[in-house]
């Protein structure tokens, strides 16, 4: 069996994949920035606390690894903007040149369909859709510019493949479901429209088998691939479903425009509240291509939407219901973790 490092294994993805790769048998080494509880104690586990701003650090825990796992990474629209380009970009460019220098075969860079999100519908949306317009916000042109940066490095000595997932639910998220759950502690979950425009989310399980088939896949280098569930559902649908099994009041009506807006607001002086990625995540229609990861990865979703929402439920339970879930909530990137990455730029 090949020895997996993975970065960011302390979160949503990262943490999933961790436990999954242990449970095949397999060895795996986790890159975090700090030791935590959440860590799984396991004999084929090694930890290595190190940043992702140094890369001999980074090359020395890669060494000997067949296939890594670039997860971590800056989601959230709250962060400082230069955590964008520090953690989402110039992180990635240290990862892959780790990779090289260490003699990794593959890297799986896991990015997601915000790379290409833009205030407008994407309907019938292949990986290869000209963008027309920049992304929405530095969050979105980040995740594009990485992509294109690791796409860019892959070759026959260091294969590189990307993932771009759709909204990525289930149990485990201390993002976006704590964010849902203080939404509705405020009054109401929002649509942001009508709720009849589709959407695609992917369960956290389904993008975890993907992950794993991207690791062996001979024709995954070079290529990014959407990451979907194998429903097409309305805002509305999905929304509901989650919310239900979080035992939340039904999402309601919204005005996209009014929403926009507000969430600019929100942005630009620091208020509680939905950014503009929330607004149009919710409020636009996405309808993406997923023919690509079937044909090329074999990926087939193992997990129903009915089926993730009853272990999202079961999950739900056992942390306190949505009052545990929206303590669980995950800070956003600060200016004290930008400057880790910048002093360490400045000592290489």
């Amino acid at each position: 069996m090949g020895s997996y490092l993975v970065t960011g294994a302390t979160g949503f993805v990262g943490g999933a994949l961790t436990r999954r790769l242990l449970q095949d048998g397999h060895d795996v080494r986790l890159v975090v920035r700090a030791p935590s509880a959440r860590l799984p104690e396991h004999e084929r586990a090694k930890v290595h606390v190190l940043s992702l701003g140094d890369p001999n650090a980074l090359a020395e825990a890669a060494e000997g690894v067949d296939v890594l796992y670039h997860c971590a990474a800056e989601n959230s629209a709250r962060a400082v903007p230069a955590a964008f380009g520090w953690i989402n970009v110039a992180a990635t460019e240290n990862v892959l040149n780790a990779a090289r220098h260490a003699g990794v075969r593959r890297v799986v860079h896991l990015s997601c369909t915000d790379a290409t999100l833009v205030n407008r519908d994407r309907m019938n949306w292949k990986e290869s859709h000209p963008m027309g317009d920049q992304p929405l916000d530095a969050l979105c042109r980040s995740k594009l510019l990485a992509e294109e940066l690791a796409l860019q490095t892959s070759d026959t000595r260091l294969q590189v493949c990307v993932l771009r997932p759709a909204w990525v639910w289930g149990p485990g998220d201390r993002r976006g479901l704590p964010e849902l759950c203080r939404e509705a502690q405020r009054g109401r979950v929002s649509l942001c429209g009508n709720g009849e425009n589709l959407v695609h989310g992917v369960y956290i399980d389904n993008l975890v088998h993907a992950l794993l088939l991207a690791a062996s896949a001979e024709a995954a280098p070079g290529k990014a691939f959407h990451i979907l569930d194998p429903e097409v559902q309305t805002a509305r649908e999905f929304l509901a479903g989650v919310c239900n099994a979080l035992q939340l009041p039904a999402p309601v009506r919204g005005i996209y425009a009014l929403s926009y807006a507000r969430a600019f607001l929100n942005e630009r002086l620091g208020l509680v509240g939905l950014s503009r990625v929330d607004v149009v995540r919710r409020g636009r229609g996405a309808l993406f291509d997923g023919m690509a990861a079937a044909r090329e990865l074999g990926y087939v979703a193992p997990v129903s939407f009915e089926q993730g929402l009853s272990a999202l439920a079961a999950w739900a339970a056992t942390v306190g219901g949505s009052n545990g879930i929206a303590q669980l909530a995950r800070g956003a990137a600060t200016w004290k973790d930008v400057e880790v990455l910048m002093r360490l730029a400045d000592a290489a």
